[in-house]
């Protein structure tokens, strides 16, 4: 008969009754949690209050008090600026303090503070901010006083300046005079020769001329010591400096009646200028007097802000003593609640400890623990392939049906088991059929280099008409031997041992798939990977046929690169390129471009032909022209054709660096052949060439058309146009060794290569004389003489081409340069 509590246990089951066991667990928890946050509750009461009212008021009256310190220690820096722009700076600088001040006023009132403390603090306040703002105006003002004493002594330097010119001439005269003086005393010392001067004159020019050093030091120390009072220290100091400045002042005017009647009015209004920087209201020394005044006074409200600080410092330090006792209260009461809730909290943890052991102890080990272990052990037991393992009896709870599904698990195990061998070794009979009907060889390795299977075509390939049997378990060094030994493998003839080892190294890491010579020609490609156990996988197939095919291929192609290098002479290199690159198409077609077109032709060829044989003419035609192509090339050129001794060039097409660019690379190239010339003039004389051959060069930019021309059948890349035309009139009309440009070219070119103006041509096609330019040399080869002056700037542009000035243009430019030096430097004594 089964009891009431053995049929309520198999009702809940296991997971009811752990349910119940962490309910009863649970409750404790929730009685722990309930005290722990009634502690909470009451600690945070007295840190609200503590952060709501205390922390906040003693926080933002300490901020107050350090705030009106740095208003206080940075309103003397408002002293010290020089220009209004730097005071609006220190000013917004300070508003922003007060605002701040102000808004910190703000807080207190909020909070819960002591209103007596509170009123004095504002009353404070208050005070400071006045204080400031009576501050900011008076600075306000005496950047008036400075601006005035700013121009006072702008005038006083206009004044310096004015008087010292008006006695310049005259002291530069008496210093003339007597040093003439002085010469001719040395000089009659003794001699009895009529004077050569009237000494009579000059001692009366250095007589009416003697007071003018006197007045030069005098106005040198009047401006110097107006200048020392614009910055004096007190009002004493520019009392005393006042007393020698009248005395200069007189001794100026007692020298002053002494010089001539025009040195006398116009250094009288200087006088009368300087008496004006000494006394009265708008003097200098009486402008400084009344800034010091003004700072004085600036000096005074300052103090006073430094006071109401040191009085503000007091009331903080009131107020934070205050704060800082209620917030002691709090923490006493804080700390009262924690430790009765402590206590608690300790007890109740207790008690769920001792609910929780004599769960595990009663119930889980004694229980579940001890049929859990059981039907593990059985359930590894399958796992390890015991089908036939005693398996732990079922019952009504979870782990009984456990192991109800476990008997069944095992009873479909056993079918499946069955099953899968059957399956196992009708894939293994369908895999050896594949393997054995494919076209490649195939064979695989175990770890250990010894075969698991193969086909007859793997067998076939590696032993050609032998009837040796390669079988399961063969090491694969012994098969790979016996055919090398066989002579089956080319490469292993004679280093047999040496082969074996090169073929075991790429077996073990094979990587990119590996070629074969085999005898009689056959080749075989051979493929091995790695599987993840470490065996080998290996598929040799026969690529005789592709390889024969190859060998073929690789014939003709060095047939037709050969024949591709002999056309390859007969064009130039870039339009070779362009054609075999593919980047242009072999048909008639053309386009305009702007391009640098160079001729060159022979003087008295035809001369050198009559006087030499025909195999001398051809070696000097062809050191020539070849000499000169090398050039072209270097420098990228487009060699378009030769007609005779005749070389016609371009640069632009196919490939262009640009107008300006191809321009430079186009003269440099003419110039580069004119000096190789030279050279070669020099060889030609040694060799017997009585008269050396000498070249013309033309070139000209512009607009040509450029492309194929012809006909389907036979056409050639060549340039055509006015553009042409006129570089062809160019060579015609230069002179022997030289080089002859157009106008456009020149353009381009004059800042690199020094150019000097020829007489213009008439060309055919041209309503116009065509301007021509000869070309000398680059400027960096020329001397420092030679050199273009070029500079330029914003407001400034200079051009210089001296080589190509006359005298008069040189003497010209000469003044115009002196003139504009004269005038700049009197301009900047002004400014």
């Amino acid at each position: 008969m089964v009891s009431p509590a053995s049929s309520l246990s198999g009702r809940l089951g296991v997971r009811g009754r752990l349910l119940l066991a962490f309910f009863g667990n649970s409750a404790f928890a929730v009685l722990a949690v309930v005290t722990a946050m009634y502690a909470f509750f009451e600690a945070g009461d007295a840190l609200e209050r503590i952060t709501k009212d205390r922390v906040p008021a003693t926080v933002a009256s300490q901020q107050l008090a350090r705030q009106a310190e740095r208003m206080a220690a940075a309103a003397p820096s408002l002293l010290t600026v020089n220009t209004a722009e730097e005071h609006e700076k220190m000013s917004a600088q300070i508003s922003v303090e007060l605002e701040q001040l102000d808004a910190l006023v703000g807080i207190l009132r909020d909070r819960d503070v002591d209103p007596s403390i509170l009123g004095l603090i504002k009353t404070l306040v208050a005070l400071l901010n006045n204080n400031l703002t009576t501050v900011d105006n008076m600075v306000i003002n005496n950047q008036v006083l400075l601006e005035r004493k700013k121009k006072l002594l702008g005038k006083l330097r206009f004044t310096d300046i004015s008087s010292r010119r008006l006695l310049a001439p005259g002291i530069l005269v008496m210093d003339a005079k007597v040093a003439e003086l002085r010469q001719f005393l040395k000089n009659q010392t003794g001699s009895t020769v009529k004077p050569p001067i009237e000494v009579g004159g000059v001692a009366e020019t250095i007589v009416s001329n003697a007071p003018l050093h006197q007045l030069l030091a005098e106005v040198s120390s009047i401006n110097d010591m107006l200048i020392k009072a614009a910055s004096g220290k007190s009002e004493p100091d520019l009392e005393l400096l006042r007393i020698p400045l009248r005395r200069s002042l007189e001794t100026m005017e007692k020298y002053l009646a002494d010089a001539t009647p025009f040195l006398r009015k116009r250094l009288g209004k200087r006088l009368k200028q300087y008496r004006g920087y000494v006394d009265g209201a708008g003097s200098i020394i009486g402008a400084r007097e009344k800034e010091l005044r003004h700072l004085a006074r600036i000096r005074v409200l300052l103090d006073k802000n430094v006071i109401v600080s040191r009085q503000l410092n007091d009331a903080v330090d009131r107020l934070v003593a205050g704060s800082i006792e209620d917030i002691r209260k709090a923490n006493l009461k804080a700390l009262s609640v924690q430790r009765t809730s402590t206590i608690i909290m300790i007890t109740v943890v207790a008690l769920s400890l001792l609910s929780s052991i004599l769960i595990v102890w009663l119930y889980v080990g004694r229980n579940l623990i001890a049929r859990l272990t059981a039907l593990s052990d059985s359930m590894l037991a399958i796992a390890d392939g015991n089908l036939q393992t005693r398996l732990p009896a079922g019952g009504e709870d979870e782990i009984g049906r456990m192991a109800k599904a476990l008997i069944v698990f095992r009873d479909t195990a056993i079918e499946v088991e069955e099953s899968n061998l059957r399956d196992i070794e009708e894939a293994r009979r369908r895999l050896v059929d594949a393997i054995e009907n494919s076209s490649e060889g195939f064979a695989f390795y175990d770890p250990e280099d010894r075969l698991v299977i193969c086909n007859t075509r793997y067998q076939e390939l590696l032993y050609p008409d032998m009837d040796v049997k390669i079988e399961p378990g063969m090491a694969f060094e012994t098969i790979i031997r016996t055919a090398a030994e066989d002579g089956h493998i080319v490469d292993a003839e004679g280093r047999i041992d040496e082969w074996v080892a090169e073929r075991l190294a790429f077996h073990h890491n094979p990587g990119e798939p590996r070629i074969q010579h085999r005898g009689e020609g056959q080749w075989i490609l051979i493929t091995e990977r790695k599987t993840g156990d470490g065996g080998t996988v290996a598929i040799y197939s026969d690529i005789s046929d592709l390889k024969q095919r190859e060998q073929d291929l690789t014939t003709k192609s060095n047939a037709l690169e050969q024949l591709s290098n002999q056309l390859a002479k007969y064009l130039s290199p870039q339009i070779y390129d362009s054609i075999f690159t593919g980047k242009q198409e072999v048909k008639l077609v053309s386009q305009r471009k702007r391009l640098t077109v160079f001729f060159s032709d022979l003087v008295g060829f035809t001369s050198t032909t009559e006087r030499l044989e025909s195999e001398d003419l051809t070696r000097l035609l062809n050191q020539y022209l070849t000499e000169m192509s090398q050039i072209a090339l270097d420098h990228g050129a487009t060699i378009d054709k030769y007609i005779g001794d005749a070389i016609v060039i371009f640069f632009g097409d196919p490939e262009t660096l640009g107008v300006k660019e191809d321009a430079i690379a186009c003269v440099t190239m003419a110039i580069a052949m004119r000096k190789r010339m030279k050279e070669l003039e020099v060889v030609w004389r040694d060799a017997g060439l009585e008269k050396p051959l000498q070249c013309r060069m033309g070139i000209n930019t512009g607009l040509c058309t450029v492309g194929n021309f012809g006909s389907d059948a036979r056409m050639d890349y060549t340039i055509i146009g006015g553009g042409v035309n006129l570089a062809a009139r160019l060579e015609t009309a230069c002179t022997p060794s030289e080089i002859l440009i157009s106008y456009e070219t020149y353009a381009h070119v004059k800042d690199l290569v020094l150019c000097e103006q020829h007489d213009k041509i008439t060309v055919k096609g041209i309503a116009h004389p065509v301007a021509t330019y000869q070309v000398v040399d680059h400027h960096k080869n020329l001397g420092d003489g030679k050199q273009p002056i070029r500079a330029k700037l914003p407001h400034f542009q200079l051009d210089v081409e001296m080589t190509l000035m006359s005298p008069d243009e040189q003497r010209e430019a000469l003044a115009i340069l002196l003139d504009s030096v004269e005038r700049l430097s009197n301009f900047g004594a002004k400014a």
